[in-house]
């Protein structure tokens, strides 16, 4: 019975070593370059490597790993390329020069290269000299630096999920067939057009037989007063005729061919008819 607690309890302890061995394994550090791109004149030579040694000595001071000389170029694109070359993660910029109080003004930023982001920050002295701009570089640089490791976890806990890639078989839609038409009421109206177009032509004929007949005259057929004119009537409701028959034969014919329009127009020169299937 002893053995097995023992077992038992060693394993406990090997998994919590390891559980513990996890929960405190190190991220990878930070890993910076410094590209100093203040303006400071030539007389101050020992001044601008004083403050690059500074910038540097407060990345090593936060336990960061210090990267190659980024050089002084503060473009978006330089500082892409240093930082692509040397394989950091981080970049400290810092710009600026004299200001207008016989003073200094420098801008200092940090670029996350995985985020593209920048944290910003100023230190400014007025009516100072330049070891006095160092120091205050130096704090605000240290300052600023704090907060890399923020900006890590967050770019961590910011990560989106992969996209879920669908392991079922794809979905095939079919369009739905289009609703059938009712042709029965088409194909009415159609054959009334037709009806409408003869019993009209049978007008138009009579029209056409009575025209140029007297009337009011003698039972002799002399002495009439007028001349019946049916010329221009007969026209129009023969045109009315022999369009309401060719409609209703295009209506019918479209009920059974499926037709969507029919265009009828007229002219002088007689009708001009259309269909779209």
């Amino acid at each position: 019975m002893i053995r097995p607690l023992a077992l038992a309890a060693g394993l406990a302890a090997v998994l919590g070593a390891a559980g513990a061995r996890a929960e405190t394994a190190p991220t990878a550090r930070p890993k910076v370059i410094v590209v100093d791109a203040v303006d400071l004149p030539d007389s101050l030579a020992d001044i601008r490597a004083n403050l690059r040694g500074t910038l540097e000595n407060a990345v090593t001071v936060h336990n960061y790993d210090l990267g190659p000389d980024g050089g002084a170029c503060a473009d978006r694109e330089c500082v892409k390329v240093a930082a692509a070359q040397s394989g950091a993660t981080d970049v400290l910029i810092a710009t600026g020069g004299r200001n207008e109080m016989r003073g200094y003004h420098v801008e200092l930023r940090v670029w996350n290269v995985a985020s593209d982001r920048e944290d910003h920050a100023v230190a400014e002295c007025n009516v100072c000299a330049a070891l006095q701009m160092v120091e205050t570089v130096k704090g605000v640089a240290s300052a600023l630096l704090d907060r890399v490791p923020t900006l890590h976890a967050n770019l961590a806990t910011a990560a989106p999920p992969p996209p879920a890639v669908p392991t079922g078989p794809p979905l095939i839609t079919k369009a739905a067939p289009p609703a059938p038409r009712d042709t029965r009421a088409r194909r009415l109206v159609g054959w009334s057009l037709i009806g409408a177009g003869v019993a009209s032509g049978a007008a138009s004929a009579v029209l056409f037989a009575l025209h140029g007949h007297q009337k009011d005259c003698l039972p002799d057929g002399s002495n009439c007063v007028q001349e019946q004119h049916n010329l221009l009537p007969a026209s129009i409701t023969a045109g009315a005729a022999v369009a309401a028959i060719v409609a209703g034969i295009i209506v019918v014919h479209g009920a059974n061919q499926d037709l969507q329009a029919v265009t009828i127009a007229a002219s002088p020169f007689g009708l001009t008819l259309g269909g779209r299937l």
